[in-house]
C-alpha cells in the first residue's frame, strides 16, 4: 500500500485504551497510519493508563525514552507516582500532546455540555474531513447479568441511551467510518417492549431522524463477522439476522470466549465496502498466552473458624493467617494431601510437596525475561525486548477455605478437563461448599470457575475487579486466582502496556477494555477503505 498521512481518530467511552490500542498498532513505511486525537474517559484511574499510553505513543515506534521503562520496572507504586511526574517534567512536549488528547470527562453531564465537546473535537480534527470514531458507549444496562440483577432494563437508566452522545458526534462531526462495540445482551435488549438494536441501527443509519438540525449524512451499517445477504435499493447491506453482527472473538485468535456486538458504519458518500474478519484455524490455548509469566503463589488473609445465628442474623468468626511462604506451604500441602486422598485424585502428582514459588506473591514490577515464540503471533504482539520484566502481576490474597476451592478446582479439571460445578464440590467434601445461603440456591453453579489451560479463557469482564473466584488459575501449584497482567495478556494488551492506580482499578479497566489485537484486525479493515475512499 501507498503511504498515506495518519488518518485522525476520535475515542468515546475509552476505558484504558483497547480499541486505541489496536488502530494505533497499524503501521505503513514504518510509521502509525492512525492518529488518535481525542480519547475521552470518566473514570480517573482509566484516564492514567490513557495518558501514560497517550505518551508512549508520541515518540516514533522503538524511540520511546528509557525514563519510561523505569516507570514500568518499579515495583513500588508511591514510586511510581513520582517517576511518573518525572517523566512528564523531562518530555514536556509530549506530556502536553498527551495530556491535550486524553480528556477525562463524563459525556452525558451537564457540566460538559455539547458546545464544549464539539469545540474540542473541532480543534482536534482541524481541516480533517475524512476521520474515524471509535468507541463502546457503557453497556452495563444492556448486559445480561446486569438485566437479570433488575429485572430488565430500567429505562430510567441513563447508561441506555448514553449511545445518542455517541451518535451526536456521528451526526454532528460527521466522521468518514465509525467502529461501535458493544454486549451482546444489546440484541436482545428491550425498552418498553421495543428492540433497543433495531432502533440503534435506524438512528445509525439515519443520525438527522433523530438529531435534526445537523444536516447529517446516512450511513450504511456493516457486519465485520458476516456477509451480507444483498443490499436494498440505495445500497445499504441486508443481513440474515441481528446475530450477524456479533463478534465471537475466540474465532478470530483472541485467548478468550469474549462475544461482543460490533458494527461498522461507513458514511453514505463513500464508495466502500469493508471486507469481513478473517477466521483463525484453531483456537488459542490459555497456557500457550500465561504459561511462561513467572509462577507466583496466592496471598493468605484470613481463614474461616465458624458461623452462628445471633438476633436472626449469621455472624461468622474468622482468624487472620500469616502471610509467609512458610504458613503457605504448610497450608497448602495440608489441603494437597487431603485432595490427593479422594477418589481418582492420586494421579494429580501425588509424589512431591508443593513448594513455593521464586517470586512469592509477585509484584508490580518482577524483574523476569520472557522470551518471544517464533511463528507466534500473540507472543510477538506481547513481547517488548527492552522490558526487563512482567508488570501488574501480584496476586491477591484469599480466604483459606477458598484456597482449597480452588485447588480442588484446578485438579479436578486436570483429570476431566472441564470446571466443576458446585454440586460436584458437595460429592467430595462438603467442607467445599461455601458457608452462604446462595450456595444452595442453585444460582451460582459455576461460582468457582477454573480456567482451562487447553482451552480460551472465559471472558474477562469488570467483574474480575470484585473476586477472582470466576477466575481461578489452572496450575494446582499456584493455588490462586489470576493477575492483572494475566487478564491484560487474555486482553491481549501487549506487555509494555502499564495499567496505573491501585490493583481493584486495574482489574477493572482490563476487564471493560476491547482487546486491543481484535482492534488491530478491526483496524486493518478499516485502512483498507480508506485506501480506497482517498484514492491513494
Amino acid at each position: 500500500m501507498s503511504e498515506i498521512d495518519n488518518i485522525p481518530i476520535i475515542d468515546l467511552f475509552a476505558g484504558p485504551g483497547g480499541l486505541g490500542e489496536g488502530f494505533s498498532s497499524i503501521e505503513d513505511h514504518g510509521k502509525r497510519v492512525f492518529d488518535i486525537k481525542l480519547s475521552i474517559e470518566k473514570d480517573k484511574n482509566a484516564h492514567k493508563t490513557l495518558e501514560l499510553r497517550s505518551f508512549f505513543r508520541k515518540f516514533d515506534i522503538g524511540n520511546v525514552p528509557e525514563e519510561y521503562y523505569s516507570l514500568l520496572e518499579e515495583p513500588d507504586l508511591q514510586k511510581k507516582i513520582l517517576l511518573r511526574q518525572e517523566l512528564f517534567e523531562k518530555y514536556p512536549d509530549e506530556c502536553a500532546e498527551a495530556k491535550d488528547e486524553a480528556w477525562q470527562v463524563e459525556l452525558g453531564k451537564k457540566e460538559y455540555p455539547p458546545e464544549l465537546l464539539d469545540k474540542r473535537i473541532k480543534k482536534a480534527l482541524g481541516k480533517s474531513k475524512n476521520w474515524v470514531l471509535i468507541g463502546g458507549p457503557p453497556c452495563q444496562a444492556f448486559s445480561l447479568v446486569g438485566r437479570s440483577r433488575v429485572g430488565g432494563i430500567d429505562k430510567e437508566d441513563h447508561r441506555v441511551y448514553l449511545y445518542k452522545e455517541y451518535l451526536r458526534i456521528i451526526a454532528k462531526h460527521h466522521p468518514a467510518v465509525f467502529v461501535m462495540e458493544n454486549v451482546k445482551g444489546l440484541l436482545s435488549a428491550k425498552v418498553d417492549g421495543d428492540k433497543v438494536f433495531s432502533w440503534i441501527l435506524r438512528d445509525l443509519s439515519d443520525p438527522s431522524t433523530v438529531f435534526e438540525d445537523t444536516n447529517s449524512p446516512k450511513y450504511k451499517i456493516y457486519s465485520l463477522a458476516a456477509e451480507a445477504l444483498d443490499f436494498d435499493k440505495d445500497n445499504n447491506p441486508n443481513y440474515k439476522e441481528n446475530r450477524d453482527f456479533l463478534i465471537q472473538a475466540e474465532k478470530y485468535g483472541i485467548p478468550q470466549k469474549r462475544h461482543r456486538v460490533i458494527l461498522l458504519g461507513i458514511r453514505e458518500d463513500l464508495e466502500a465496502k469493508p471486507e469481513i474478519l478473517k477466521l483463525q484455524n484453531e483456537y488459542v490455548k490459555l497456557k500457550n498466552i500465561i504459561g511462561d509469566l513467572p509462577k507466583i503463589r496466592s496471598g493468605l488473609n484470613r481463614s474461616f473458624l465458624s458461623s452462628e445465628i445471633i438476633n436472626g442474623k449469621k455472624k461468622r468468626t474468622y482468624r487472620n493467617e500469616p502471610d509467609t511462604d512458610k504458613n503457605w506451604s504448610g497450608i497448602i500441602n495440608s489441603m494437597r494431601k487431603d485432595i490427593i486422598s479422594w477418589e481418582g485424585f492420586e494421579k494429580v502428582n501425588s509424589k512431591k510437596n508443593v513448594n513455593p514459588p521464586r517470586y512469592g506473591i509477585g509484584s508490580e514490577f518482577i524483574r523476569y525475561k520472557t522470551q518471544p515464540v517464533k511463528n507466534n503471533y500473540l507472543s510477538e504482539w506481547y513481547y517488548d525486548s527492552r522490558l526487563k520484566g512482567v508488570c501488574n502481576h501480584e496476586s491477591r490474597s484469599h480466604l483459606v477455605q477458598d484456597l482449597k476451592r480452588y485447588m480442588f478446582s484446578s485438579m479436578f479439571a486436570k483429570i476431566k478437563n472441564k470446571f466443576p460445578r458446585l454440586h460436584e464440590y458437595e460429592q467430595y467434601s462438603s467442607e467445599l461448599v461455601p458457608d452462604h445461603k446462595s450456595a444452595g440456591s442453585g444460582k451460582f453453579a459455576d461460582r468457582f470457575r477454573v480456567q482451562l489451560a487447553d482451552r480460551p479463557a472465559t471472558t474477562v469482564t469488570s467483574h474480575i475487579s470484585k473476586d477472582g473466584h470466576y477466575y481461578i488459575h489452572y496450575d494446582p501449584a499456584q493455588c490462586r486466582s489470576l493477575t492483572v497482567r494475566e487478564a491484560a495478556r487474555i486482553q491481549t494488551f501487549p506487555d509494555n502496556y502499564l495499567f496505573c492506580g491501585p490493583r481493584t482499578a486495574q482489574y477493572n479497566q482490563v476487564g471493560n477494555a476491547v482487546p486491543p489485537y481484535l482492534a488491530f484486525q478491526i483496524a486493518e479493515v478499516v485502512f483498507k477503505i480508506f485506501n480506497n475512499i482517498l484514492k491513494v
